[in-house]
């Protein structure tokens, strides 16, 4: 039940917060970043009030039905049998699968914020357009071959980065916490980036829509295709590449 709740609370709380930022003609990327920072707020209070009634954390009681998976349960044992796989190791297995449920736990608060964000474009960008069309004025996002990080972001980065190691250092929050979902979001933020110089590159070379779509579908699902994105975001903000694409063009 308190799933549906945080995915309604994402979904649905930021959609007013947007209009009003849109009928005012403000911003349009801050009109996403307050919906971004609304679903946030939204979020931490059915955490609240999961405490409140439960009185345990929504992590803690997470973490106990995640301890609760086995090996055995999931009769993985079994499915690899009908595969043709004899040789597994039990432990082995149930030692891969202790981890798998680690990583998951680590990744509950980056996978929010990242949830929280790519609902927030999507819903600007459609609700935008329903205003567009019934007649209303309302700030409109930019193509997403034009979005570019601050040049700032970099040095920000690394400022978050420190200060993050330093408040695992101190114990104020756990460390694993704490830096896995800090390289989460910024391997999310620079892959953005990355997949915004791949749109303005098939914009720029008037490439078939669809065919820059599957490409950017290839890079997002494959692990080397997540590590070019991320290195072409941070390249682009370092060297602004789209820059020279242009000039190139020209030329």
């Amino acid at each position: 039940m308190y799933t549906l709740i945080i995915l309604v609370a994402i979904l649905i709380v930021p959609i007013p917060v947007m209009i009003k930022y849109m009928l005012a003609g403000k911003s349009a990327y801050r009109g996403v970043l307050e919906g971004i920072l609304s679903a946030m707020i939204a979020v931490s209070m059915v955490f609240l009030l999961f405490w409140a009634i439960t009185g345990q954390t929504i992590f803690h009681a997470m973490e106990t039905i995640l301890n609760q998976i086995s090996v055995s349960d999931m009769n993985l044992m079994q499915r690899y049998e009908m595969l043709g796989i004899t040789n597994v190791d039990p432990a082995e297995l149930q030692t891969t699968l202790d981890n798998v449920k680690e990583t998951m736990m680590l990744a509950v608060p980056g996978s929010i914020i990242l949830c929280a964000s790519v609902f927030a474009y999507i819903n600007y960008k459609i609700i935008s357009w329903i205003l567009r069309k019934s007649g209303k004025r309302a700030a409109m996002l930019p193509p997403f071959w034009a979005f570019s990080l601050p040049k700032s972001i970099m040095l920000g980065s690394i400022l978050i980065y420190l200060l993050s190691y330093l408040a695992a250092g101190a114990g104020i929050i756990d460390k694993n916490i704490i830096m896995y979902n800090m390289q989460m979001l910024f391997i999310f933020i620079f892959s953005v980036q990355g997949l915004a110089v791949v749109f303005y590159y098939g914009y720029l070379k008037r490439t078939p829509r669809l065919l820059v779509w599957i490409i950017s579908v290839i890079f997002i699902v494959t692990w080397i295709g997540q590590t070019f994105l991320f290195l072409l975001g941070l390249s682009d903000i370092a060297l602004d590449i789209r820059k020279r694409f242009s000039q190139t063009n020209l030329k």
